[in-house]
């Protein structure tokens, strides 16, 4: 057989010449087969001989598909653009992984990889691949990396890493974008009667990299309803519960929906339906502001239900999503004076009033308030460390977890103090009560509940008292008064510079005394009437 080794490695010297050419193992064995009438036994010892003597490399240990290796010309490695050509046939996930790479300027979340791949969070199935050993194959060959910046992972084209860093900042805001709409969206959901409002879980801006679990998958939201067209089962809560479908929603607001967007939210609607004990029937939802006309058709076909943000709010939403990215790119990078800011957040609501949704986008002006009052904290703490949306937690003894999110937390050097911070931006009629304590949106919530919990885990961190600070355009309920004014009188709680608490009134003032016209402006016009 010597003298016929030497044709084969002729031939697969000349074939190999190319930098581009590439074969998987079984079309190499089928080839030689053909061309010299051997069996594929000794096909595949040719192949393993002209890699051992450097004529060809395989891809070893990566397989591409049925265990597979992928052969190609010694010296050279495996091209993105050939890897998207021998995945799209034999691994879709890792195929739409990289295009939606290629789509986000070289770079995605780990989350959003999860989804795209349509990747269990836990390894269940022999068959199912996790990201972690996508990636793996990935880096491997030289096409990805991975980074962790401020608590999100990030997955970075190899081409890309030297920009890495201007890529993070922007992605972050990317990322916040997707999730800025999910709360207004719920509501809208709700009221049109698409899904139930006693169990809904949802991404949120705080943190962009945690979706909601279910079934080891994730997803940006998932509710249920019994919403079917006509309800027969009126009067038994309990069978109506047990024949509830399970709601799936898929939010891409930052950029254009894709049918690779569209593949890896079927893939796991897929398996999820496959994974039940019983049948259970499941509602996919997509959101969009953009989609490309082969994801639309796609959705279509399926019978999946699609709504874009124009459907839900009126096209004139398409301005305030503009706004809306300015404002947080400036505010997550630094970029820009206080003034700016202002200004960005009048012009936003300004496009909210003309839309006519003010009400229907009553959480992002909720969210609007909260960028307004970045600039008059960087005036009261001009010597300061500011975190913006900082999520503290902690494993309690039971094994519970226990975390809370918290709208600003200032490190005052000047003052030597660690003041928490509560926003609440609401019409200015309405009323704050006192209690209950173990409820969102009271007073004791805050002063009984999430400021005792963040001064138990910061000054583990920090020697500094941490004081609070309730701010808000609403009026506190009389008895609400009562408290927060003894509170007041407590040190270990009042901040160095100002009191404990500000409704509408009290915030104007304090506005004046620090001569932020365009702010008083802004919230006398939207919020306190």
């Amino acid at each position: 057989m010597g003298d016929y080794v030497s044709k084969y490695d002729e031939y697969l010297s000349v074939i190999f010449a190319n930098d581009k050419f590439y074969k998987t193992g079984n079309e190499l064995n089928q080839i030689l087969q053909e061309k010299f009438q051997i069996t594929s036994s000794n096909a595949r010892k040719i192949i393993s001989r002209a890699c051992s003597k450097g004529i060809l490399q395989s891809s070893h240990p990566i397989t591409f598909g049925n265990g597979q290796y992928v052969y190609y010309k010694n010296k050279t490695s495996l091209s993105i653009n050939v890897i998207k050509e021998i995945t799209k046939k034999n691994r879709p996930p890792v195929y739409h992984l990289l295009n939606l790479l290629d789509a986000s300027e070289g770079i995605i979340s780990y989350y959003e990889g999860l989804k795209i791949t349509a990747s269990p969070l836990r390894k269940e199935k022999e068959k199912s691949n996790t990201l972690n050993e996508i990636l793996y194959m990935l880096e491997y060959l030289g096409v990805v990396e991975t980074t962790t910046d401020s608590g999100i992972t990030y997955i970075i084209l190899s081409s890309v890493s030297n920009k890495v860093i201007p890529l993070m900042y922007q992605h972050r805001s990317n990322m916040i974008m997707d999730c800025f709409f999910i709360p207004d969206v719920r509501n809208w959901l709700i009221k049109h009667n698409f899904i139930d409002n006693k169990y809904i879980v949802y991404r949120n801006q705080t943190l962009p990299s945690k979706g909601a679990e279910h079934n080891n998958y994730i997803w940006d939201a998932f509710a249920y309803t019994n919403t079917t067209g006509y309800n027969t089962t009126l009067g038994n809560s309990i069978e109506r519960d047990e024949k509830k479908t399970l709601v799936v929603l898929d939010i891409v607001i930052h950029r254009s929906y894709m049918s690779c967007d569209v593949q890896g939210f079927l893939r796991r609607v897929q398996a999820v339906r496959s994974s039940a004990t019983r049948e259970r029937k499941i509602l996919p939802i997509v959101v969009y502001q953009e989609i490309s006309s082969h994801a639309f058709s796609q959705l279509k076909s399926l019978g999946f239900i699609m709504l874009n943000l124009g459907s839900i709010f009126g096209e004139n939403i398409y301005p305030i999503i503009h706004k809306i990215k300015e404002i947080k790119s400036s505010i997550l990078n630094d970029w820009g004076t206080s003034e700016e800011i202002v200004e960005n957040v009048d012009a936003t609501l300004s496009e909210m009033e003309k839309s006519g949704q003010s009400i229907n986008l009553g959480n992002m002006k909720g969210d609007l308030f909260e960028v307004l009052m970045y600039p008059l904290i960087k005036i009261i703490h001009p010597h300061a460390s500011i975190e913006l949306g900082k999520v503290l937690k902690r494993k309690e003894v039971d094994g519970t977890h226990r975390e809370y999110e918290y709208d600003v937390i200032v490190r005052d050097f000047q003052n030597e103090e660690i003041i928490v911070y509560e926003f609440k931006g609401k019409n200015s009629k309405i009323e704050i009560p006192l209690k209950p304590h173990d409820k969102p949106n009271t007073v004791k919530w805050f002063f009984n509940t999430t400021l005792p919990f963040a001064r138990e885990e910061l000054q583990k961190q920090n020697s500094f008292p941490v004081k609070g600070c309730y701010i808000t355009t609403a009026r506190f309920s009389a008895d609400a008064l009562k408290v927060l004014n003894n509170i007041n009188t407590h040190k270990n709680v009042k901040p160095e510079t100002h009191d404990v608490f500000y409704d509408g009134e009290k915030l104007l003032q304090l506005l004046e005394g620090k001569r932020e016209k365009h702010i008083i402006d802004v919230l006398k016009k939207y919020y306190i009437h």
